[in-house]
C-alpha cells in the first residue's frame, strides 16, 4: 500500500503489509506493524483497525510503550484508536522505574488501569527463565494502577514467596514506583519484649512539605500503656536537622525504677551555614537517666548535647561552643563537668614563619561548670613552633617548641558542697597565673637495605625533651592526666607542657618487606625522665617515675592474615602490663578475626584493683551472591563469663531484603529493670513497598 490513510496521521502506520478496504473502513496490517497514538506506540505482527469506530483489534502478541514509558505485552488487545483505552489479555507491565505487573485481564483508561487476577512484583524477571515465579509477589483478585497519581491499591490481596501464600489481606495499598514519599501508614513491627510484652507499632509518616516530614511511631502493647515516638526531618535552605522525641506513662517494673510519672526524650542533630559560619548542633536530654537504656534506645554512659561554631578568616580561624554533659549510670561527682559554656577559640597560623620553622598560635576561653564542687574558668594562649631538616648524610632532625600561658578562676556556688578534701585543698593552693615550656629535639637515622627478593628498614630515633617543669599545675583542682596513655605514637609526640618533664625518649623500628605480600613491622621504645618532678601521672599513663614502661609493638601482613600485637612491659621489661592482640584472616567471601586483650591490676580506671582480660571471637562470611552471615561473641577470660554474643544473617537482591539476627546483653545494673536480655529480631523488607 502506497499513500495516507483517512482518519491517520502521517506515517502513524507502519508495516510490511496494510490493506485498505474503502467499503467497510478496516484497515488490515501485519508484518512488523507500528502504530502511533495520543496514548503511546504499538508494536505487534498483525492488527486490524476499523476506521468508522476508531476501534483496533490485535490477535497477536503485542507490545505497547505509553507516553510515560511505562511497557505493556499482552498476547491480544481491543484498543481505541488512540491506544489511551482499551482492555487486554495476559497483560505484563513494567514500568520505567522498576516493580512489575501482570494480569490476566486488564482494562486501560487513559493513565488508569484495573488488573483482573494479577500479580505485583519489585523482583526483576530470572534471565534463565521469564516465567518462574520471583522470590515475593503480592497477588490479588484486583490491582487498581493509577500511573499518573501513583497511586498502587489491591482488593483480597495475599503476600507470597516462592508462590507460597504467607498471609492474607482484605485491601492494602502502596505507592508507585515514581514516588520518592507520600503521606500514609508504614509497615507494621510485631515485638515482645520483657518489660512491654507483646506489643505492636505502626508507623504514619506525614509528607508535610517536600522539604519536611514527621513519622509518628505509636507503640501498643501487653502490659504498658501505649508508648510514642516522632521522627521531624527539616531540610532548610542554609543546612539540615532532625530529632526524634518519645513520650510514656510507664507501668511496672519501668515506673519501679524512677519517681517520674511520665518518661520520655528528645535525640536530634543539625548543621548549617550561616554566613560564613558553619554551625554544629547535637541534642540527648532525657526526663531520667535510665531512660535510653531502659527503653533499649541508648548504651551510653554519658549524654551530650552541643551547640559549636565555627568560622575561617583567611589564617585565622574562630569557634564557638557549648557542651552539657549527663551521667546515665555512674554517679555525679565532684569532679563531674556537666557543662561547658561557652568556650571560645581562636587559631592563627603565620605565613612566614620563624628561624626555618612554621609557627601557630591558639587561643580559647572556657566556663567548666559542675553542680557540685567547684566550677572553673581557664583562659589560655599556646604558641607552637617547629622545624624539620634532614641533611646530606641522611639523619633526619626535628624540633618542636611549644609555649602556654594558662589563667585560672575558681569558684563554688552558693549551696554547693566540696566532698573531695584533696581538691577543696588544691583550690586553697592554686595560684591564678601558670606559665610552662617544652622543647622537643628529635634525631632519626633511617638505615634501608635492599635486596633481591627484601628490602629493610632499621631507624633509631631519639628525642631529648626540655621542660621547664612548672609545679603548681598539680594544685589546680580536678586538673586531668589520666588521659595520658604512652604508645608508640605518643612516645615521641611532646606533651602538654603543663604534664609534660625532661626526658630522654629512646626508639628503634624495623620493616622488613618479602615480595608484595609479606611485610613485618617491629617496634620497641622507651622514655628516661630527667627531672626530679615524678610521681605525679597515674600508673594507667605508663610513663612511670624515672623509667617508663617499656613499649613492644609487632605487625605482620601475609596475604590474607594480619597479625598485630601492643605490648606493655614494667620498666625492665619482665613483667607484662597490657597486651592488645589481634588476628586477622580476610578472603574474598569469608573473614575471621579475634582479639585478645590483658590489662594488669591498676592499669586500667575500668576495674583498677582486678586484672582485666578479654578475649573476642568474630565471623564474616559472603554466602554466594545474596546471603550473609556475620557473628561475635567476648568473653570475660577473668570472671568466665559472656560480655555480649550477637549473630546476623541476612539476604538481599533486587527487590528483597530479610534479616534475623539474635543478640545476648548480659549487662545488668542493680536496682533497674536492666538485667541481662536476649534480643531475636526478624526483618523482612519488600523493596518499594516496605518492611
Amino acid at each position: 500500500f502506497a499513500g495516507s490513510i483517512p482518519g491517520l496521521a502521517q506515517d502513524a502506520l507502519e508495516a510490511d503489509d496494510i490493506l485498505l478496504d474503502e467499503t467497510s473502513g478496516r484497515v488490515t496490517a501485519s508484518g512488523n506493524v507500528s502504530l502511533s497514538g495520543e496514548g503511546g506506540n504499538l508494536q505487534t505482527d498483525r492488527l486490524i483497525l476499523d476506521r468508522n469506530a476508531a476501534m483496533l483489534d490485535v490477535p497477536t502478541r503485542l507490545t505497547l510503550r505509553d507516553i510515560n514509558g511505562t511497557k505493556m505485552t499482552a498476547d491480544k488487545a481491543r484498543l481505541e484508536q488512540s491506544l489511551s483505552r482499551g482492555v487486554f489479555t495476559n497483560l505484563r507491565i513494567t514500568p520505567e522505574d522498576g516493580g512489575r505487573f501482570a494480569a490476566e485481564k486488564a482494562e486501560k483508561t487513559g493513565s488508569q488501569m484495573i488488573l483482573q487476577d494479577a500479580v505485583f512484583t519489585a523482583c526483576p524477571t530470572c534471565p534463565v527463565n521469564a516465567e518462574a515465579a520471583p522470590l515475593w509477589q503480592i497477588r490479588a483478585a484486583q490491582i487498581d494502577y493509577d500511573e499518573a497519581a501513583q497511586d498502587v491499591s489491591y482488593r483480597h490481596s495475599r503476600l507470597e514467596i516462592f508462590s507460597l501464600p504467607m498471609f492474607y489481606l482484605p485491601y492494602m495499598a502502596h505507592a508507585g514506583p515514581k514516588v520518592f514519599k507520600r503521606s500514609g501508614f508504614l509497615a507494621p513491627s510485631l515485638a515482645s519484649s520483657g518489660d512491654f510484652g507483646a506489643a505492636i507499632e505502626v508507623p504514619y509518616f506525614l509528607d508535610l512539605a517536600p522539604n519536611y516530614d514527621l513519622t509518628l511511631t505509636p507503640r501498643v502493647s501487653e502490659k504498658q500503656d501505649p508508648f510514642l515516638a516522632a521522627d521531624f526531618r527539616h531540610l532548610t535552605q542554609r543546612g539540615s536537622y532532625q530529632f526524634t522525641a518519645y513520650g510514656h506513662n510507664p507501668r511496672a517494673t519501668l515506673a519501679d525504677e524512677t519517681s517520674k510519672t511520665e518518661r520520655g526524650s528528645i535525640v536530634g542533630s543539625g548543621q548549617f551555614n550561616l554566613a560564613a559560619w558553619h554551625v554544629d548542633i547535637g541534642i540527648e536530654e532525657a526526663t531520667d537517666d535510665l531512660f535510653f537504656r531502659s527503653y533499649k534506645l541508648n548504651t551510653a554512659n554519658r549524654l551530650q548535647s552541643r551547640l559549636v561554631a565555627t568560622r575561617s578568616l583567611g589564617r585565622h580561624r574562630l569557634a564557638a561552643s557549648a557542651y552539657r554533659y549527663r551521667n546515665t549510670v555512674e554517679n555525679e561527682t565532684d569532679a563531674t563537668v556537666d557543662r561547658i559554656a561557652p568556650t571560645l577559640r581562636h587559631s592563627y597560623y603565620l605565613a612566614d614563619g620563624f628561624l626555618g620553622g612554621s609557627v601557630s598560635v591558639n587561643n580559647f576561653v572556657t566556663r567548666l561548670e559542675r553542680d557540685r564542687g567547684i566550677d572553673t574558668t581557664h583562659a589560655q594562649s599556646q604558641i607552637d613552633w617547629s622545624a624539620r631538616h634532614i641533611t646530606a648524610g641522611g639523619f633526619l632532625l626535628s624540633a618542636h617548641n611549644r609555649l602556654v600561658l594558662d589563667a585560672y578562676e575558681h569558684d563554688v556556688e552558693t549551696g554547693d558542697t566540696i566532698d573531695d578534701v584533696d581538691a577543696a585543698v588544691a583550690l586553697a593552693e592554686a595560684e591564678d597565673m601558670l606559665a610552662a615550656n617544652a622543647l622537643a629535639v628529635s634525631l632519626a637515622y633511617p638505615l634501608q637495605r635492599v635486596g633481591a627478593r627484601d628490602s629493610q628498614t632499621l631507624t633509631p630515633q631519639i628525642q631529648i625533651v626540655g621542660a621547664t617543669e612548672n609545679n603548681d599545675y598539680i594544685h589546680v583542682p580536678h586538673i586531668a592526666n589520666s588521659s595520658l596513655s604512652l604508645s608508640r605514637a605518643q612516645l615521641f609526640q611532646p606533651l602538654a607542657p603543663r604534664d609534660e618533664t625532661s626526658r630522654v625518649n629512646l626508639g628503634i623500628g624495623h620493616s622488613l618487606a618479602l615480595g608484595p605480600k609479606l611485610q613485618t613491622e617491629l617496634f620497641i621504645g622507651q622514655s628516661y625522665n630527667l627531672s626530679d618532678q615524678n610521681g605525679e601521672m597515674a600508673a594507667t599513663t605508663g610513663y612511670g617515675e624515672r623509667r617508663s614502661s617499656l613499649l613492644a609493638d609487632w605487625e605482620l601482613y601475609a596475604g590474607p592474615l594480619t597479625l598485630t600485637q601492643k605490648a606493655r612491659f614494667d620498666k625492665t621489661g619482665a613483667t607484662l602490663q597490657r597486651s592488645e592482640s589481634t588476628a586477622r584472616l580476610a578472603f574474598a567471601a569469608i573473614g575471621l578475626s579475634a582479639a585478645h586483650s590483658f590489662y594488669q591490676k591498676g592499669q586500667t580506671t575500668q576495674n583498677p584493683d582486678a586484672d582485666l582480660e578479654e578475649a573476642t571471637g568474630r565471623l564474616d562470611w559472603q554466602i554466594g551472591t545474596y546471603w550473609r552471615f556475620e557473628g561475635s561473641v567476648r568473653e570475660n577470660l577473668e570472671t568466665s563469663e559472656t560480655v555480649r554474643a550477637d549473630a546476623e544473617l541476612a539476604y538481599e537482591d533486587d527487590c528483597t531484603i530479610a534479616k534475623i539476627s539474635l543478640t545476648r546483653d548480659y549487662a545488668r545494673i542493680s536496682g533497674t529493670s536492666i538485667e541481662p536480655e536476649t534480643s531475636l529480631d526478624f526483618t523482612f523488607t519488600l523493596k518499594m513497598i516496605g518492611g
